[in-house]
């Protein structure tokens, strides 16, 4: 389902911010009784599941990029042919976040300077955010355990196998049957597949580097070649991402 978490992830951030939306929306306490309830059930979880499922669920939990990278996947519809790119980092040290399409819609910033790029209209937009206010979350529940509360926990039957030096995690229900992540033994995600009411498409890892502030550095010479605009709202509003 990586394709459809990624278009969630940009209209998300293009709205406001990393989790700002869903603690907006529903109130801050009530948000973080919810992130409390979903961490008790993983937890819950963790003390019932067992074999390669529970291998790969602690692997995954246990996984920390001891060198954060920028990550290129693409994204291919597998009926159409239709394809397109995505560029993402988390760099916490660094205070970085990178994430957008290459051919649509990029959004980066470095502790509370943030952009929106456009790189078919060549536009972008900029202002500064206390992301200070995001901080609670992962005090709460960690990244890994939220992401293990939505691929285990949210309603969806999966099967997890051990082949060769990978883990393949297969869906079961009758909306998704025969969708599948595949990932490899340092819980590293490689390959996605899904099937749908949406098509069939098939995301793939591309490239993966380090160089997070060279990437950074170039996003921004990028912007300094752009127009700038006043409204978030004529990058948000460009139509087809």
């Amino acid at each position: 389902m990586k394709h459809i978490k990624a278009m969630l992830l940009i209209g998300l951030i293009v709205f406001g911010g990393v989790y700002l939306s869903a603690a907006g929306s529903i109130g801050q306490k009530d948000y973080e009784d919810e992130l409390r309830d979903r961490k008790a059930k993983v937890e819950e979880y963790l003390g019932k599941v067992d074999g390669v499922e529970k291998e790969f669920v602690e692997t995954y939990l246990n996984h920390e990029d001891k060198d954060p990278s920028v990550i290129v996947s693409e994204t291919t519809n597998i009926d159409t042919g239709e394809s397109f790119k995505y560029i993402q980092t988390r760099d916490s040290e660094k205070n970085i976040d990178i994430d957008g399409r290459l051919d649509g819609v990029i959004f980066f910033r470095k502790g509370n300077e943030r952009c929106w790029i456009d790189t078919n209209k060549k536009i972008y937009y900029t202002d500064i955010f206390d992301y200070s206010k995001n901080s609670k979350k992962d005090s709460i529940i960690s990244g890994n355990e939220d992401i293990i509360y939505e691929k285990f926990l949210s309603g969806y039957d999966k099967k997890v196998e051990k082949i060769g030096d990978t883990y393949k995690m297969t869906y079961l229900d009758d909306l998704n049957k025969g969708s599948y992540d595949i990932y490899d033994l340092e819980g590293n995600w490689l390959e996605s597949f899904t099937d749908n009411s949406q098509g069939r498409w098939k995301d793939v890892l591309v490239s993966k580097t380090t160089d997070v502030n060279e990437i950074y550095e170039k996003l921004l010479n990028l912007k300094d070649t752009y127009t700038k605009v006043d409204d978030l709202g004529q990058i948000k509003n460009k139509g087809k991402q």
